[in-house]
């Protein structure tokens, strides 16, 4: 079956998926973000959101993960990406195949050129590591922008 990405509403969240974007969303705010406003946030509230998708990462039919896209700064055709994987799926090489799922889900939504955009914090534990994940599949990073951005179609 593989993974697949299925479009879900804030409140169909699970807790599971309710708890990542909590955890996800506070240390931003914990390690020194300095955005007043966080998306995270917003959908675990229900509230108006920027986000423009909230997808459930599944994995032969159990929930793996979850995904939300919303506009990247002010520039129109920028989408940025959060990818949470559950730890019991983490080390399978799910982000690869979520990234991957995600470029296909969008660009069947969408009839212009996008870039899809990633943001790694300087104080994130994982930088090294995500910096090689995304810059292998496909992503540069622009320094005017202090993005990770990969043209789509």
């Amino acid at each position: 079956m593989g993974t697949v990405l299925e479009e879900i509403r804030s409140r169909d969240l699970t807790a599971q998926e309710k708890e990542a974007i909590l955890a996800h969303a506070a240390d931003l705010h914990l390690l020194g973000s300095d955005e007043m406003v966080d998306v995270g946030f917003d959908l675990l509230a229900e509230k108006e959101t920027e986000v423009k998708h909230l997808l459930r990462i599944k994995s032969d039919g159990a929930s793996a993960g979850v995904i939300y896209v919303f506009p990247f700064g002010s520039v129109h055709d920028h989408l940025e990406m959060t990818i949470l994987i559950h730890e019991p799926f983490r080390g399978r090489h799910l982000t690869s195949q979520a990234v991957s799922a995600l470029e296909s889900y969008l660009a069947s939504r969408s009839r212009s050129p996008f870039s899809l955009c990633a943001v790694v914090r300087d104080h994130n534990p994982l930088r090294k590591e995500l910096t090689a994940f995304l810059i292998k599949h496909g992503f540069q990073y622009i320094p005017a922008h202090g993005a990770f951005i990969k043209k789509i179609r």
